[in-house]
This record gives C-alpha cells, structure tokens and sequence, in this order.
C-alpha cells in the first residue's frame, strides 16, 4: 500500500477525519489528553499510525507534523506540533520514545 501524501495540512486532517481521526489530542506532561472525552493516554496506551510533515512555502515557522493516534480503546485523533526551531521539545521527545506501527483498522 502506497503511504498516503497531502500538499497541505488542511487536506491531511481532511483525510484523516473521513477515515475517524476525530479526536484532538494535546500534550500534557508525559501524556496525551482528549478533554472532550476526559480521556489521558501515556506512551504503551497508543500507537502513531501515520506522521504528515509539511513546509510552510513562504514562512518556515509554518512547518508542522501531524500525528494520526489511536488509543489502545480505539478512539482515533491527531496531534499537530511545529517542527524545526518552532517545535515543542516536550511533544518531540515523547514522539521519539514511540515506534510506528503499521496502519491498520480499527
């Protein structure tokens, strides 16, 4: 299966949307957070299923990663953080500590 690629990150979450990434997570600590679900994952309770980077065409403080999560219960949702100098070094580490899985169902 060919990996999914997007221009932009206004089609990514798109994408991912349509296929339940419905959930926007924030970091907390060393966990993910869902407020509207009130729901907190540490690292080992998720997997990143898929990561879009995009360049800002004009302004490279646009740069940006999109992570598509899934809880170890199945709730889908994303995850959006600068990278390059504007990156969050919090979220950077603990996407560091985590190892890709392949894309699957759920």
């Amino acid at each position: 299966m060919q990996p999914l690629t997007f221009d932009s990150e206004a089609p990514a979450l798109r994408d991912l949307a349509r296929r339940g990434y419905s959930h926007n997570y924030n970091l907390t600590g060393a966990q993910l957070a869902d407020s509207s679900l009130d729901l907190h994952l540490y690292p080992g309770r998720f997997r990143v299923r898929e990561v879009h980077r995009f360049e800002g065409a004009s302004n490279p403080d646009d740069m940006c990663v999109v992570y598509a999560i899934v809880s170890d219960s199945g709730v889908k949702g994303v995850l959006i953080d600068a990278y390059g100098s504007c990156a969050d070094s919090q979220t950077t580490e603990l996407m560091r500590q985590l190892v890709l899985t392949p894309c699957a169902s759920h």
